[in-house]
């Protein structure tokens, strides 16, 4: 459907921090810059990628001003709003609202666990009547122990300020339904499982939020435009290419650990993770090394 407001591919951003866990203002600008040249569509700050529940809101406020000016209108840039109830997410769009960011993006509540999908439906219909901003809901399951069903969020899509859906369940089965679903509706529909983005954008998906398009974001990129191209073979070639760095994030004990060495590798700030992630350890180090020596683009 014409007219949506985002498409294409959105890198959740890690958020560059110093050895105090402020905001490492020069690795921001240098990622920032770098992704923009690239041919990224937009950024997302605040997410899992971005350490969103492991920051202090103070910090988060301080990254979300600096974003804002260093990106200076080149490209949208989606927040999150990434609280465990309604009220907590009402409150916290309210304190950013006018920080010049171009959409929320809102999970589930979460730490209570939903008695069923209509609670879901709910929890977006109170938040969207406070607040003309635009919102996109944020399916991780992994995270917030709530799967949002296709049926679901296809209602919820008719909320008049919702815009956009990021799916990170991994699952092929929910990603087509969803698909075909979201298909003539007015909201943005992306998908944030790298190991199914050339899937998605085969079978309608609006774009990807891949967590390492934050360094290899050439791979994405070019996989959009080949999907848009109805290239299917070039789609599936950087398909094999994403799932082979892919490996890297499952050296060591957490993929942030993986995802904060290579940031540092490309001077995105200084491998640093908010507490308490363990650090990799220098053969896991060589071991990522290995792994993305192939896939690196100049930074800067």
């Amino acid at each position: 459907m014409k007219g949506k407001v985002f498409q294409g591919i959105i890198p959740p951003m890690t958020t560059p921090l110093t050895i105090d866990y402020s905001i490492d203002i020069d690795g921001l600008a240098n990622q920032i810059d770098f992704l923009i040249t690239k041919g990224v569509d937009g950024l997302f700050i605040l997410g899992s990628s971005g350490e969103c529940v492991n920051l202090t809101h103070n910090v988060c406020d301080n990254l979300i001003r600096k974003t804002v000016e260093l990106v200076n209108g080149r490209i949208p840039i989606l927040c999150g709003a990434i609280e465990p109830s309604t009220l907590r997410v009402i409150e916290r769009i309210k304190v950013l609202e006018d920080y010049g960011v171009d959409a929320f993006v809102v999970t589930p509540s979460f730490y209570l666990q939903n008695s069923d999908q209509e609670e879901i439906v709910k929890h977006f219909e109170k938040i969207t009547c406070t607040t003309s901003k635009n919102i996109v809901v944020y399916n991780i399951p992994g995270m917030v122990h709530v799967n949002i069903q296709p049926k679901t969020i296809y209602e919820i899509s008719h909320i008049d300020n919702i815009v956009g859906y990021k799916d990170s369940c991994n699952d092929f089965e929910q990603l087509q339904r969803e698909a075909f679903l979201l298909k003539e509706t007015k909201i943005s529909f992306f998908n944030g499982a790298e190991e199914l983005s050339g899937a998605a954008l085969i079978f309608g998906a609006d774009g990807n939020v891949p967590g390492l398009a934050n360094y290899f974001p050439s791979l994405f990129v070019q996989q959009y435009i080949a999907a848009k191209q109805r290239n299917i073979n070039r789609v599936i070639e950087l398909q094999k290419k994403i799932n082979t760095v892919r490996t890297a994030l499952f050296v060591g004990k957490h993929w942030m650990s993986a995802m904060k060495y290579i940031a540092s590798r490309m001077g995105f700030g200084q491998n640093i993770t908010a507490p308490t992630v363990y650090p990799l350890s220098d053969n896991e180090k060589l071991a990522i090394d290995k792994i993305i020596a192939p896939f690196v683009e100049k930074s800067f």
